[in-house]
Protein backbone atom coordinates (compact mmCIF):
# COMPACT_ATOMS: atom_id res chain seq x y z
CA UNK A 1 0.00 0.00 0.00
CA UNK A 2 2.82 2.43 0.99
CA UNK A 3 4.61 1.72 -2.56
CA UNK A 4 0.89 3.11 -4.39
CA UNK A 5 0.79 5.78 -2.22
CA UNK A 6 3.70 6.97 -3.45
CA UNK A 7 3.09 6.18 -6.83
CA UNK A 8 -0.19 8.25 -6.69
CA UNK A 9 0.83 10.81 -4.67
CA UNK A 10 3.02 11.53 -7.56
CA UNK A 11 0.93 11.41 -10.30
CA UNK A 12 -1.84 13.65 -8.44
CA UNK A 13 0.83 16.23 -7.56
CA UNK A 14 1.44 16.50 -11.19
CA UNK A 15 -2.24 16.83 -12.27
CA UNK A 16 -2.34 19.42 -9.55
CA UNK A 17 0.71 21.42 -11.15
CA UNK A 18 -0.94 21.10 -14.52
CA UNK A 19 -4.29 22.42 -14.01
CA UNK A 20 -2.36 24.86 -12.24
CA UNK A 21 -2.14 26.83 -15.19
CA UNK A 22 -5.30 26.94 -16.48
CA UNK A 23 -6.61 27.75 -12.93
CA UNK A 24 -4.30 31.12 -13.09
CA UNK A 25 -5.11 32.12 -16.66
CA UNK A 26 -7.82 33.69 -15.71
CA UNK A 27 -6.21 35.89 -13.80
CA UNK A 28 -2.39 36.64 -14.67
CA UNK A 29 -2.76 35.26 -18.38
CA UNK A 30 -0.58 31.89 -19.55
CA UNK A 31 2.83 33.46 -20.48
CA UNK A 32 6.34 31.94 -19.46
CA UNK A 33 5.94 34.38 -16.39
CA UNK A 34 3.30 32.61 -15.50
CA UNK A 35 4.35 28.84 -15.63
CA UNK A 36 7.71 30.42 -14.22
CA UNK A 37 6.01 31.38 -10.74
CA UNK A 38 3.70 28.30 -10.88
CA UNK A 39 6.58 25.80 -11.23
CA UNK A 40 8.69 27.64 -9.12
CA UNK A 41 6.12 28.32 -6.34
CA UNK A 42 5.20 24.80 -6.51
CA UNK A 43 9.34 23.16 -6.14
CA UNK A 44 9.49 25.23 -3.22
CA UNK A 45 6.74 24.17 -1.24
CA UNK A 46 7.55 20.78 -2.36
CA UNK A 47 10.57 21.42 -0.46
CA UNK A 48 9.70 22.79 2.44
CA UNK A 49 6.71 20.26 3.01
CA UNK A 50 9.72 17.44 2.39
CA UNK A 51 11.57 18.93 5.07
CA UNK A 52 8.76 19.32 7.87
CA UNK A 53 7.72 16.02 6.59
CA UNK A 54 11.22 14.44 7.53
CA UNK A 55 10.64 15.77 10.77
CA UNK A 56 7.66 14.75 11.18
CA UNK A 57 8.19 11.08 10.85
CA UNK A 58 10.98 11.29 13.42
CA UNK A 59 8.48 12.48 15.89
CA UNK A 60 5.77 10.50 14.77
CA UNK A 61 6.24 7.79 13.12
CA UNK A 62 2.52 5.77 12.29
CA UNK A 63 0.21 5.13 9.65
CA UNK A 64 -1.78 7.56 11.38
CA UNK A 65 0.36 10.23 10.63
CA UNK A 66 0.75 9.59 7.02
CA UNK A 67 -3.00 9.40 7.15
CA UNK A 68 -3.01 13.34 8.31
CA UNK A 69 0.00 14.30 5.21
CA UNK A 70 -2.63 12.63 3.34
CA UNK A 71 -5.54 14.13 4.51
CA UNK A 72 -3.83 17.74 4.62
CA UNK A 73 -3.41 17.48 0.89
CA UNK A 74 -6.64 16.46 0.31
CA UNK A 75 -7.91 19.15 2.37
CA UNK A 76 -5.62 21.85 0.41
CA UNK A 77 -6.53 20.29 -2.60
CA UNK A 78 -10.48 21.31 -1.53
CA UNK A 79 -9.77 24.70 -0.34
CA UNK A 80 -8.31 25.71 -3.88
CA UNK A 81 -10.76 24.24 -6.14
CA UNK A 82 -13.49 25.93 -3.47
CA UNK A 83 -11.48 29.56 -3.54
CA UNK A 84 -9.07 29.58 -6.23
CA UNK A 85 -11.15 32.37 -8.36
CA UNK A 86 -11.70 34.58 -5.24
CA UNK A 87 -7.83 34.44 -4.43
CA UNK A 88 -7.16 34.67 -7.98
CA UNK A 89 -9.45 37.65 -8.14
CA UNK A 90 -8.21 39.39 -5.23
CA UNK A 91 -4.41 39.09 -5.78
CA UNK A 92 -4.67 40.57 -9.23
CA UNK A 93 -6.50 43.68 -8.04
CA UNK A 94 -4.41 44.42 -5.48
CA UNK A 95 -1.23 43.89 -6.97
CA UNK A 96 -0.31 45.53 -10.49
CA UNK A 97 2.96 44.29 -11.29
CA UNK A 98 2.73 40.67 -13.65
CA UNK A 99 5.99 39.18 -11.51
CA UNK A 100 4.52 39.67 -8.21
CA UNK A 101 0.74 38.83 -8.94
CA UNK A 102 1.75 35.84 -10.36
CA UNK A 103 4.01 34.51 -8.13
CA UNK A 104 1.35 35.81 -5.31
CA UNK A 105 -1.74 34.01 -7.21
CA UNK A 106 0.07 30.92 -6.98
CA UNK A 107 1.20 30.90 -3.50
CA UNK A 108 -1.99 31.41 -2.37
CA UNK A 109 -3.65 28.99 -4.41
CA UNK A 110 -1.52 25.97 -4.44
CA UNK A 111 1.30 26.47 -1.00
CA UNK A 112 -1.52 24.76 1.35
CA UNK A 113 -1.69 21.18 -0.92
CA UNK A 114 1.80 21.23 -2.50
CA UNK A 115 3.56 21.38 0.84
CA UNK A 116 1.48 18.43 2.21
CA UNK A 117 2.60 16.87 -1.14
CA UNK A 118 5.88 17.34 -0.22
CA UNK A 119 5.46 15.90 3.09
CA UNK A 120 3.98 12.26 1.64
CA UNK A 121 7.51 11.19 0.43
CA UNK A 122 9.75 11.42 2.65
CA UNK A 123 7.10 10.29 5.65
CA UNK A 124 6.38 7.05 3.42
CA UNK A 125 9.94 6.40 3.45
CA UNK A 126 10.92 5.99 6.83
CA UNK A 127 7.66 3.96 7.24
CA UNK A 128 9.42 1.70 5.05
CA UNK A 129 12.88 1.65 5.56
CA UNK A 130 13.64 -1.42 8.29
CA UNK A 131 17.33 -1.78 7.76
CA UNK A 132 20.24 0.83 7.12
CA UNK A 133 21.37 -1.90 5.06
CA UNK A 134 19.06 -1.99 2.61
CA UNK A 135 18.21 1.81 3.06
CA UNK A 136 19.47 2.81 -0.28
CA UNK A 137 17.59 0.67 -2.10
CA UNK A 138 14.48 1.62 -0.91
CA UNK A 139 14.94 4.79 -1.13
CA UNK A 140 15.37 4.41 -4.63
CA UNK A 141 12.73 2.70 -5.14
CA UNK A 142 10.29 5.08 -3.74
CA UNK A 143 11.31 8.03 -5.43
CA UNK A 144 11.77 5.87 -8.66
CA UNK A 145 7.65 4.77 -8.05
CA UNK A 146 7.11 8.99 -7.22
CA UNK A 147 9.19 10.17 -10.35
CA UNK A 148 6.78 7.14 -12.42
CA UNK A 149 3.53 8.27 -11.07
CA UNK A 150 4.46 12.34 -12.14
CA UNK A 151 5.28 11.31 -15.33
CA UNK A 152 1.94 9.46 -15.57
CA UNK A 153 0.02 12.48 -13.89
CA UNK A 154 1.50 15.12 -16.11
CA UNK A 155 0.64 13.07 -19.47
CA UNK A 156 -2.65 12.20 -18.04
CA UNK A 157 -3.36 15.96 -16.82
CA UNK A 158 -2.09 17.86 -19.80
CA UNK A 159 -3.35 15.11 -22.65
CA UNK A 160 -6.31 13.94 -20.79
CA UNK A 161 -8.10 15.58 -17.49
CA UNK A 162 -8.15 19.18 -19.12
CA UNK A 163 -9.38 18.14 -22.61
CA UNK A 164 -12.37 16.40 -20.69
CA UNK A 165 -13.22 18.20 -17.56
CA UNK A 166 -13.14 21.47 -16.02
CA UNK A 167 -10.03 22.50 -13.84
CA UNK A 168 -12.34 23.09 -10.59
CA UNK A 169 -13.74 19.52 -11.22
CA UNK A 170 -10.25 18.04 -11.27
CA UNK A 171 -8.96 19.63 -8.54
CA UNK A 172 -12.19 18.37 -6.13
CA UNK A 173 -10.94 14.95 -7.86
CA UNK A 174 -7.51 15.25 -6.54
CA UNK A 175 -8.77 16.18 -3.67
CA UNK A 176 -11.03 12.84 -3.04
CA UNK A 177 -8.51 10.61 -4.36
CA UNK A 178 -6.46 12.31 -1.92
CA UNK A 179 -8.78 11.27 1.03
CA UNK A 180 -9.42 8.16 -0.02
CA UNK A 181 -6.07 7.51 0.30
CA UNK A 182 -5.45 8.81 3.97
CA UNK A 183 -8.38 6.40 4.95
CA UNK A 184 -7.07 3.89 3.11
CA UNK A 185 -3.41 4.36 4.79
CA UNK A 186 -4.99 4.40 8.23
CA UNK A 187 -8.66 3.34 8.25
CA UNK A 188 -8.80 3.01 11.77
CA UNK A 189 -9.98 5.97 13.96
CA UNK A 190 -11.61 7.71 10.70
CA UNK A 191 -13.75 10.14 12.54
CA UNK A 192 -12.41 13.49 11.92
CA UNK A 193 -11.63 12.01 8.18
CA UNK A 194 -15.17 11.05 6.86
CA UNK A 195 -16.46 14.37 8.01
CA UNK A 196 -14.05 16.02 6.04
CA UNK A 197 -14.65 13.97 3.03
CA UNK A 198 -18.43 14.78 3.16
CA UNK A 199 -18.05 18.72 3.80
CA UNK A 200 -15.60 18.44 0.46
CA UNK A 201 -18.62 16.57 -1.40
CA UNK A 202 -20.80 19.30 0.11
CA UNK A 203 -19.06 22.00 -1.07
CA UNK A 204 -17.90 20.52 -4.74
CA UNK A 205 -22.10 19.95 -5.08
CA UNK A 206 -22.46 23.86 -3.96
CA UNK A 207 -19.78 25.29 -6.09
CA UNK A 208 -21.55 23.22 -9.15
CA UNK A 209 -24.80 24.43 -8.33
CA UNK A 210 -23.10 28.07 -7.95
CA UNK A 211 -21.10 27.82 -11.62
CA UNK A 212 -24.75 26.81 -12.94
CA UNK A 213 -26.25 29.72 -11.57
CA UNK A 214 -23.52 32.35 -12.47
CA UNK A 215 -23.79 31.06 -16.13
CA UNK A 216 -27.76 31.29 -16.02
CA UNK A 217 -28.02 34.34 -14.17
CA UNK A 218 -24.62 36.18 -14.33
CA UNK A 219 -23.96 35.74 -17.93
CA UNK A 220 -20.69 34.01 -17.97
CA UNK A 221 -20.24 30.59 -19.50
CA UNK A 222 -16.70 29.22 -18.89
CA UNK A 223 -15.30 26.67 -21.26
CA UNK A 224 -12.45 25.66 -21.02
CA UNK A 225 -9.99 23.76 -23.11
CA UNK A 226 -6.01 22.47 -23.39
CA UNK A 227 -5.20 25.82 -24.81
CA UNK A 228 -7.65 28.47 -23.23
CA UNK A 229 -10.15 29.51 -20.39
CA UNK A 230 -12.82 30.79 -21.99
CA UNK A 231 -15.37 33.27 -20.77
CA UNK A 232 -18.24 34.27 -22.75
CA UNK A 233 -19.83 37.40 -21.42
CA UNK A 234 -23.36 39.02 -22.29
CA UNK A 235 -23.53 42.83 -21.89
CA UNK A 236 -24.62 46.18 -23.40
CA UNK A 237 -22.66 48.83 -25.47
CA UNK A 238 -23.96 52.32 -24.02
CA UNK A 239 -21.73 53.71 -26.59
CA UNK A 240 -24.11 52.02 -29.30
CA UNK A 241 -27.45 53.02 -27.99
CA UNK A 242 -27.61 50.16 -25.75
CA UNK A 243 -27.46 47.51 -27.95
CA UNK A 244 -26.93 44.03 -26.64
CA UNK A 245 -23.25 42.67 -27.27
CA UNK A 246 -21.77 39.42 -26.53
CA UNK A 247 -18.54 38.91 -25.72
CA UNK A 248 -15.28 36.05 -25.53
CA UNK A 249 -12.25 36.43 -23.38
CA UNK A 250 -9.24 34.38 -22.85
CA UNK A 251 -7.35 36.84 -20.93
CA UNK A 252 -7.58 38.91 -18.08
CA UNK A 253 -9.06 42.71 -18.69
CA UNK A 254 -9.06 41.71 -22.18
CA UNK A 255 -11.99 40.94 -24.99
CA UNK A 256 -10.71 38.49 -28.03
CA UNK A 257 -13.98 38.99 -29.48
CA UNK A 258 -17.17 40.81 -29.63
CA UNK A 259 -20.59 40.54 -31.31
CA UNK A 260 -23.64 42.83 -31.52
CA UNK A 261 -26.97 40.36 -30.78
CA UNK A 262 -28.74 42.20 -33.88
CA UNK A 263 -26.02 42.30 -35.97
CA UNK A 264 -23.77 39.10 -35.77
CA UNK A 265 -21.77 39.72 -39.55
CA UNK A 266 -20.87 43.46 -38.34
CA UNK A 267 -17.40 43.61 -37.23
CA UNK A 268 -17.48 45.24 -33.83
CA UNK A 269 -14.12 45.81 -32.15
CA UNK A 270 -12.36 48.82 -33.73
CA UNK A 271 -9.26 47.13 -35.03
CA UNK A 272 -11.10 44.29 -36.59
CA UNK A 273 -12.45 47.38 -39.20
CA UNK A 274 -9.14 47.74 -40.09
CA UNK A 275 -8.69 44.41 -41.87
CA UNK A 276 -10.94 46.61 -44.70
CA UNK A 277 -7.57 47.84 -45.88
CA UNK A 278 -6.84 44.63 -47.41
CA UNK A 279 -9.88 44.25 -49.71
CA UNK A 280 -9.34 48.10 -50.40
CA UNK A 281 -5.92 47.50 -51.45
CA UNK A 282 -6.64 43.93 -53.13
CA UNK A 283 -9.99 44.33 -54.49
CA UNK A 284 -9.88 41.15 -56.69
CA UNK A 285 -8.91 38.85 -53.62
CA UNK A 286 -10.35 35.70 -53.85
CA UNK A 287 -8.19 33.01 -52.10
CA UNK A 288 -7.92 34.41 -47.81
CA UNK A 289 -6.05 33.02 -45.49
CA UNK A 290 -6.95 33.63 -41.57
CA UNK A 291 -4.43 33.42 -39.05
CA UNK A 292 -6.59 32.90 -35.53
CA UNK A 293 -10.09 32.17 -35.70
CA UNK A 294 -11.52 33.99 -32.51
CA UNK A 295 -14.65 34.98 -32.12
CA UNK A 296 -14.41 34.14 -36.13
CA UNK A 297 -15.57 37.83 -36.70
CA UNK A 298 -13.83 38.54 -39.19
CA UNK A 299 -14.63 35.37 -41.21
CA UNK A 300 -18.01 36.16 -40.64
CA UNK A 301 -17.85 38.89 -42.52
CA UNK A 302 -16.20 37.82 -45.53
CA UNK A 303 -18.51 35.42 -46.20
CA UNK A 304 -21.41 37.74 -46.23
CA UNK A 305 -20.03 40.19 -49.03
CA UNK A 306 -19.50 42.87 -46.58
CA UNK A 307 -15.97 43.73 -47.50
CA UNK A 308 -16.30 44.45 -51.05
CA UNK A 309 -14.45 41.42 -52.48
CA UNK A 310 -16.40 39.06 -54.67
CA UNK A 311 -17.96 36.66 -51.85
CA UNK A 312 -19.41 34.20 -53.91
CA UNK A 313 -16.11 33.55 -55.57
CA UNK A 314 -14.38 33.65 -51.44
CA UNK A 315 -12.33 30.97 -50.42
CA UNK A 316 -11.23 31.40 -47.02
CA UNK A 317 -8.67 28.89 -44.54
CA UNK A 318 -8.98 29.51 -41.62
CA UNK A 319 -6.41 28.32 -39.36
CA UNK A 320 -7.86 28.43 -35.28
CA UNK A 321 -5.09 26.32 -32.72
CA UNK A 322 -8.07 25.68 -30.11
CA UNK A 323 -10.79 23.44 -31.23
CA UNK A 324 -12.84 24.76 -28.47
CA UNK A 325 -12.66 28.42 -29.69
CA UNK A 326 -14.22 27.10 -32.92
CA UNK A 327 -17.23 25.22 -31.08
CA UNK A 328 -17.65 28.05 -29.09
CA UNK A 329 -18.04 30.25 -31.91
CA UNK A 330 -20.62 27.86 -33.59
CA UNK A 331 -22.74 28.19 -30.51
CA UNK A 332 -22.68 31.67 -29.53
CA UNK A 333 -21.28 33.31 -32.40
CA UNK A 334 -23.19 32.80 -34.95
CA UNK A 335 -20.40 30.65 -37.02
CA UNK A 336 -21.99 28.45 -39.76
CA UNK A 337 -21.20 25.65 -42.23
CA UNK A 338 -20.16 27.34 -45.22
CA UNK A 339 -18.66 25.93 -48.39
CA UNK A 340 -16.77 28.82 -48.69
CA UNK A 341 -14.53 27.89 -45.46
CA UNK A 342 -12.12 25.63 -44.46
CA UNK A 343 -11.30 25.01 -40.80
CA UNK A 344 -7.75 23.92 -40.03
CA UNK A 345 -7.15 23.21 -35.94
CA UNK A 346 -3.15 23.49 -35.59
CA UNK A 347 -0.76 26.17 -34.44
CA UNK A 348 -0.23 28.99 -37.08
CA UNK A 349 3.36 28.77 -37.74
CA UNK A 350 3.34 24.98 -37.76
CA UNK A 351 0.60 25.15 -41.16
CA UNK A 352 2.87 28.19 -42.55
CA UNK A 353 5.90 25.68 -42.08
CA UNK A 354 4.75 23.20 -44.11
CA UNK A 355 1.84 24.44 -46.49
CA UNK A 356 2.90 26.02 -49.81
CA UNK A 357 -0.73 27.49 -51.52
CA UNK A 358 -0.17 31.32 -52.02
CA UNK A 359 -3.07 33.94 -50.71
CA UNK A 360 -4.32 36.87 -52.10
CA UNK A 361 -4.98 38.02 -48.95
CA UNK A 362 -3.54 37.03 -44.98
CA UNK A 363 -4.99 38.27 -41.75
CA UNK A 364 -2.96 37.60 -38.81
CA UNK A 365 -4.69 38.25 -35.42
CA UNK A 366 -3.07 36.04 -32.86
CA UNK A 367 -1.50 39.10 -30.83
CA UNK A 368 -4.99 39.09 -28.67
CA UNK A 369 -3.03 40.77 -25.25
CA UNK A 370 0.38 41.23 -23.83
CA UNK A 371 -0.07 38.03 -21.22
CA UNK A 372 0.25 35.70 -24.01
CA UNK A 373 2.27 36.49 -26.55
CA UNK A 374 3.28 34.22 -29.40
CA UNK A 375 6.56 35.47 -30.02
CA UNK A 376 7.04 32.61 -32.75
CA UNK A 377 4.28 34.74 -35.21
CA UNK A 378 6.59 37.62 -34.93
CA UNK A 379 10.11 36.57 -35.78
CA UNK A 380 12.20 36.98 -39.14
CA UNK A 381 11.82 32.32 -39.67
CA UNK A 382 7.86 33.43 -39.23
CA UNK A 383 8.28 36.60 -42.11
CA UNK A 384 9.82 34.13 -44.61
CA UNK A 385 6.90 31.68 -44.07
CA UNK A 386 3.99 34.43 -44.40
CA UNK A 387 5.95 36.04 -47.22
CA UNK A 388 5.89 32.97 -48.78
CA UNK A 389 2.17 32.54 -48.09
CA UNK A 390 1.57 35.72 -49.98
CA UNK A 391 0.27 35.35 -54.05
CA UNK A 392 1.94 38.20 -56.33
CA UNK A 393 0.24 41.35 -56.15
CA UNK A 394 -1.40 40.26 -52.21
CA UNK A 395 -1.05 41.83 -49.08
CA UNK A 396 -0.38 40.32 -45.07
CA UNK A 397 -2.51 42.06 -42.38
CA UNK A 398 -1.31 42.03 -39.06
CA UNK A 399 -2.83 43.31 -35.64
CA UNK A 400 -0.30 43.54 -32.80
CA UNK A 401 -1.30 45.23 -29.58
CA UNK A 402 1.64 47.34 -28.60
CA UNK A 403 2.95 51.76 -28.88
CA UNK A 404 5.05 52.50 -31.75
CA UNK A 405 7.19 54.70 -30.36
CA UNK A 406 9.29 54.81 -26.48
CA UNK A 407 9.94 51.54 -24.65
CA UNK A 408 6.33 50.26 -24.87
CA UNK A 409 6.84 49.79 -28.39
CA UNK A 410 9.96 47.56 -28.57
CA UNK A 411 7.42 44.59 -28.96
CA UNK A 412 6.05 46.14 -32.41
CA UNK A 413 9.66 47.26 -33.18
CA UNK A 414 10.73 43.83 -32.60
CA UNK A 415 8.03 42.11 -35.14
CA UNK A 416 8.37 45.41 -37.78
CA UNK A 417 12.00 44.85 -38.30
CA UNK A 418 11.08 40.90 -38.33
CA UNK A 419 8.88 41.92 -41.23
CA UNK A 420 11.24 43.91 -43.09
CA UNK A 421 13.48 41.31 -43.76
CA UNK A 422 10.81 39.48 -46.27
CA UNK A 423 8.76 42.15 -47.20
CA UNK A 424 9.31 44.64 -49.44
CA UNK A 425 7.22 47.32 -47.61
CA UNK A 426 5.23 47.60 -44.08
CA UNK A 427 2.97 49.84 -43.27
CA UNK A 428 1.65 50.66 -39.74
CA UNK A 429 -1.66 52.34 -38.64
CA UNK A 430 -2.68 53.25 -35.42
CA UNK A 431 -6.39 52.24 -34.56
CA UNK A 432 -6.73 53.98 -31.61
CA UNK A 433 -4.83 57.44 -31.11
CA UNK A 434 -2.53 58.28 -34.20
CA UNK A 435 -1.87 61.33 -32.64
CA UNK A 436 0.17 59.39 -30.09
CA UNK A 437 1.84 56.55 -30.98
CA UNK A 438 3.91 56.21 -27.60
CA UNK A 439 0.75 54.61 -26.42
CA UNK A 440 0.00 51.21 -26.24
CA UNK A 441 -2.96 50.60 -28.97
CA UNK A 442 -3.93 48.06 -31.31
CA UNK A 443 -1.99 48.24 -34.42
CA UNK A 444 -2.05 47.59 -38.34
CA UNK A 445 0.83 46.17 -40.26
CA UNK A 446 -0.23 45.86 -43.65
CA UNK A 447 2.84 44.21 -45.67
CA UNK A 448 3.02 43.91 -49.51
CA UNK A 449 5.53 41.43 -51.15
CA UNK A 450 6.57 43.95 -53.89
CA UNK A 451 7.54 47.77 -53.22
CA UNK A 452 6.03 50.16 -55.15
CA UNK A 453 2.24 49.88 -54.19
CA UNK A 454 0.77 53.32 -54.57
CA UNK A 455 -2.42 52.98 -56.39
CA UNK A 456 -5.49 53.01 -54.33
CA UNK A 457 -9.10 51.72 -55.65
CA UNK A 458 -12.13 53.01 -54.49
CA UNK A 459 -14.26 50.18 -52.55
CA UNK A 460 -17.06 49.03 -53.63
CA UNK A 461 -20.52 50.05 -53.34
CA UNK A 462 -22.45 49.80 -49.84
CA UNK A 463 -19.66 48.01 -48.28
CA UNK A 464 -18.87 47.79 -44.48
CA UNK A 465 -16.62 49.72 -43.54
CA UNK A 466 -17.96 52.47 -45.88
CA UNK A 467 -15.51 54.37 -48.07
CA UNK A 468 -15.65 57.44 -45.48
CA UNK A 469 -14.00 55.33 -43.23
CA UNK A 470 -11.35 53.69 -44.92
CA UNK A 471 -10.46 57.21 -46.17
CA UNK A 472 -10.41 57.85 -42.13
CA UNK A 473 -7.80 54.40 -41.98
CA UNK A 474 -5.56 55.06 -44.25
CA UNK A 475 -5.30 58.76 -42.16
CA UNK A 476 -4.30 56.54 -39.24
CA UNK A 477 -0.65 55.54 -40.94
CA UNK A 478 2.32 56.17 -38.82
CA UNK A 479 4.36 58.36 -41.15
CA UNK A 480 7.43 58.79 -39.09
CA UNK A 481 10.67 56.52 -38.72
CA UNK A 482 10.58 53.10 -37.02
CA UNK A 483 13.67 52.85 -34.41
CA UNK A 484 16.02 50.69 -34.79
CA UNK A 485 17.12 50.17 -31.11
CA UNK A 486 15.01 46.72 -31.01
CA UNK A 487 16.22 44.24 -33.35
CA UNK A 488 14.00 41.69 -35.36
CA UNK A 489 12.21 38.84 -33.42
CA UNK A 490 13.98 35.66 -34.14
CA UNK A 491 12.98 31.86 -33.14
CA UNK A 492 16.35 32.06 -31.19
CA UNK A 493 15.94 35.24 -29.12
CA UNK A 494 12.38 36.92 -28.60
CA UNK A 495 12.06 38.31 -25.41
CA UNK A 496 8.45 39.27 -25.90
CA UNK A 497 7.84 38.57 -21.77
CA UNK A 498 10.53 41.91 -21.29
CA UNK A 499 8.73 43.44 -24.09
CA UNK A 500 5.72 43.09 -23.20
CA UNK A 501 6.66 43.89 -18.97
CA UNK A 502 5.78 47.88 -19.18
CA UNK A 503 2.97 47.06 -21.07
CA UNK A 504 1.60 44.87 -18.16
CA UNK A 505 1.86 47.60 -15.33
CA UNK A 506 -0.50 49.84 -16.22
Amino acid sequence: MLELTVFLSGALVMVLEMVGGRVLAPHVGTSAIVWTSLIGVVLACLALGAWAGGRFADKKLSRRGLGQALAGAGLGCGLTAFCHASVGAGVTQAVGNLYLAAVAAALGIFALPAFFFGMITPYVIRLRIASVDTAGATVGRLYALSTAGSILGTFLGGFVLISFFGSTAILWGVAFCMLALSLCNAPSRPWLRLPLLALCVLLAWQDSLYGQWLAEKGGIRLVESPYNSIRVMEGVDHARDGRAVRLMATDPGYSQSGMLLDAPEELYFEYTRFYALGPRHVPNARRVLMLGGGGYSVPKWLLAGRSGLDAAALRLTVVELDLAMTAVSRRWFGLKADPRLSLRHEDARAFLNRQRESYDLVFVDVFNSHYSVPFQMGTVEAAKELRRAVAPGGALLMNVISAVEGPDGRLFRGIYHALRTAFAEVRVYCVGRPDRPDEVQNLMLLAFPEAGRMALPAPAFATDPPAAETDSMLSARYAGPVSTDTPALSDDFAPVERYALMLLRR
